[in-house]
């Protein structure tokens, strides 16, 4: 197959990236044609396809919409994209044009590409898949999430988003968001695709609460290469966080856990974020906790994971639905089990013989929870080897890559009239 991959960054951001880059190396294994298309950052991988690459909205390298600088033609401009972009539309139908795909797999276009990318595909009529890591279709702030805690007040409407202003708790962003929520399903643009493939069951439940048919939703959980990982089912004796440093992804709630907690083992936090909130974290740190809890800042490749192989266990401490983030795939395939909160697609990865689920926000139950892990080595070897089983057969990538592969051919036969045969 020729398959374009479709997403906003072509350098690894977060986990969509490390989804993309992963997915692309293996069906190139695989002899299938891979071809990117995304924003033209600066950051990005070198491709002989970035001729056909949608210029940035504010004209330079800032990949983050809502620190964008400029006038008002360039706040107009990033207005315009995050609704519709006439500018992708036109550039993904140059590529098709030249390369003549077989089907076009779409990860996380929002604003940056914008939906008019899946006009200019069905308009080639070229399949399309879209592929959701989070709540964007259904939330204004893409999370299920506010400032008082989780949120799904969208599944009323919209427009109640602006009740809070719950995009960067900027009205003006918010009430652009909500239009072009409003619009895009003025336009059916997302009944176009011929299939959403959803990483958790609580994705497509929710989708299906807002409309969506459940005969276009297809649950196909993420996947985690496992042959780059190698396990360790030993320790260097630290307890870990790695991710985004964001609000949503509960680190205070970790770090009041860790000071409660009756344990002694050091707490590494790997991962970058806005300096402002990075910042913040620093001056949680107080003197009882300082030698003992250690921020690296981000690390990526080979040295992150040297740094999760050396890890006790892992903490996701998400105060969000998170849907299902590679991390977790990823502590499972080193060999590591998993502490996380009971919320959203974490109840479907974590289950008792691999790690433990805990009430979100409730930092004496993590604190119950790390001390377990942290006073009994047999149960964090019991569950790490259950853990990197669990990555080798039900998130392998294999598995993953035959489901994609048996949909994107479905889709690319009735386009052609063909019969599937089973």
């Amino acid at each position: 197959m020729r398959i374009v991959i479709a997403n906003k960054y072509y350098y690894i951001d977060g986990g969509p990236e490390r989804y993309l880059f992963s997915l692309s190396d293996y069906l190139r294994s695989l002899g299938h044609e891979v071809i990117p298309f995304a924003v033209a950052y600066p950051r990005n991988e070198p491709s002989e396809y970035a001729k056909y690459f949608v210029n940035p909205a504010g004209g330079g390298g800032e990949t983050k919409l809502d620190k964008l600088e400029g006038g008002l033609g360039t706040k107009f401009r990033i207005a315009g994209r995050t609704v519709y972009s006439v500018e992708a539309k036109r550039a993904l139908e140059r590529l098709i044009d030249d390369t003549k795909p077989d089907l076009i797999y779409c990860l996380n276009i929002v604003n940056h590409l914008s939906p008019s990318i899946i006009d200019a595909a069905h308009e080639k009529r070229v399949p399309v898949v879209l592929r959701l890591s989070d709540y964007y279709l259904m939330c204004a702030s893409y999370l299920f999430r506010r400032a008082s805690g989780v949120c799904t007040d969208c599944e009323n409407g919209f427009y109640r988003a602006l009740f809070h202003n719950c995009v960067h708790g900027s009205r003006p962003a918010t009430v652009v968001r909500v239009a072009g929520m409003y619009a895009h399903n003025f336009w059916r643009v997302y009944e176009k695709p011929g299939a959403i493939v959803t990483t958790t069951k609580f994705m497509s439940d929710a989708l299906v609460r807002f409309g969506y048919s459940p005969k276009k939703l297809h649950h196909i959980p993420t996947f985690v290469n496992s042959t780059k990982w190698q396990p360790r089912y030993d320790n260097d004796g630290y307890i870990l966080y790695f991710g985004r440093l964001m609000p949503e992804k509960g680190i205070e709630f970790l770090l009041e856990a860790y000071r409660q907690s009756a344990g002694r083992d050091p707490l590494v936090i790997v991962g970058d974020g806005p300096d402002e909130y990075v910042s913040y974290l620093h001056s949680l740190v107080t003197d009882d906790l300082k030698g003992r809890v250690k921020f690296v800042g981000g690390k990526w490749g080979e040295e992150l994971q040297q740094i999760v192989g050396g890890a006790k266990y892992v903490v996701v401490p998400s105060l969000w639905h998170d849907n299902a983030p590679n991390v977790v795939y990823e502590s499972f395939a080193a060999g590591k089990p998993v502490i996380a909160s009971a919320l959203g697609g974490l109840c479907e990865q974590v289950t008792k013989d691999v790690g433990a689920l805990v009430e979100a926000g409730n930092a004496s139950e993590l604190a119950q929870a790390m001390d377990r892990l942290s006073g009994d080595a047999a149960l964090v070897e019991s569950m790490g080897r259950n853990a990197r089983l669990r990555a080798e057969t039900e998130f392998s990538i294999e598995n993953h890559v035959d489901s994609l592969l048996e949909l994107f051919g479905s889709l690319i036969d009735a386009k052609s009239g063909k019969k599937r045969l089973r």
